[in-house]
């Protein structure tokens, strides 16, 4: 008996389909695992990212709030402050500069910042307060240079009636910067430089501004050994005037400590 060929057909239709379907579930299974090791990874980020909120920078509690004026003395070339002794230093670059790192921990921190000027710009003195008090800031902080033939050291000056907030505020800020490291504790200071408290003399900015407040002198900028330790510690002073600040407003009652 003749034996009959037998022809095979292959249906390539269908066979493409089952290799699409066959890759598909191969993408799927490829996604699906990494989006588990993703899911995982980020929840690991995440948690880190919280743990870092909490201990480095949440100071302030949610749901409060901390308006802070920092004002960087002087400014343009209408007012450059105090000069280094071979007059290639200005006293209102170095408030500035102190100025915008203090602003950067005190938004780390959460506080909100009012600045009188964030670049080398005049700005009038009796502006400054007042900016403040239009703004209803809680306080406010006067960043400055001082200046003699001899002397060296950090000192915090307000009102010559020396209130309790204010006189709070200067102490915590200078408490702070002798931790960090300066070349002599000058003290909290009353009035004005050069005048008795009873003379009842006080700088504009202490006098005028409607929030505890105070100036600070950091360091003599005609003295080396203070403008070597402004350059080396100048973030480190600054968060600490910003941590100064802070713990001052949970002091003063104005925020709650978290």
């Amino acid at each position: 008996m003749e034996k009959q060929n037998k022809h095979t057909f292959i249906y390539w239709d269908r066979v493409i389909i089952a290799l699409c379907i066959f890759v598909l579930i191969i993408i799927f299974i490829v996604l699906g695992i990494k989006g588990i090791i993703s899911a995982f990874s980020e929840d690991g980020k995440s948690e880190k990212a919280v743990q870092a909120i909490k201990t480095d920078t949440a100071i302030i509690g949610a749901g409060q709030e901390l308006l802070v004026c920092i004002d960087a003395g002087h400014g343009g070339e209408e007012d450059c402050g105090a000069l280094s002794k071979d007059e290639t230093r200005f006293e209102s670059n170095d408030d500035l500069k102190m100025a915008l790192a203090v602003e950067k921990h005190l938004q780390e921190l959460g506080a909100d910042v009012l600045m009188t000027r964030n670049e080398d710009i005049y700005v009038d003195l009796y502006s400054r307060p007042e900016m403040a008090n239009d703004a209803n800031a809680d306080l406010y902080v006067s960043l400055h240079r001082n200046s003699a033939e001899t002397g060296q050291g950090v000192e915090v000056w307000v009102n010559y009636d020396s209130p309790d907030d204010d006189t709070l505020l200067a102490k915590n800020i200078l408490n702070g910067l002798d931790e960090v490291g300066i070349s002599q504790n000058r003290g909290v200071q009353y009035g004005y430089q050069g005048y008795d408290p009873t003379a009842k003399v006080n700088y504009v900015v202490n006098e005028k501004s409607n929030m505890p407040s105070c100036l600070v002198e950091l360091g003599f900028i005609t003295d080396d050994e203070d403008n070597t330790l402004f350059d080396k510690n100048l973030d480190a002073y600054a968060k600490s005037i910003a941590e100064s600040i802070v713990k001052s407003a949970e002091e003063l009652n104005i925020i709650e400590p978290a």
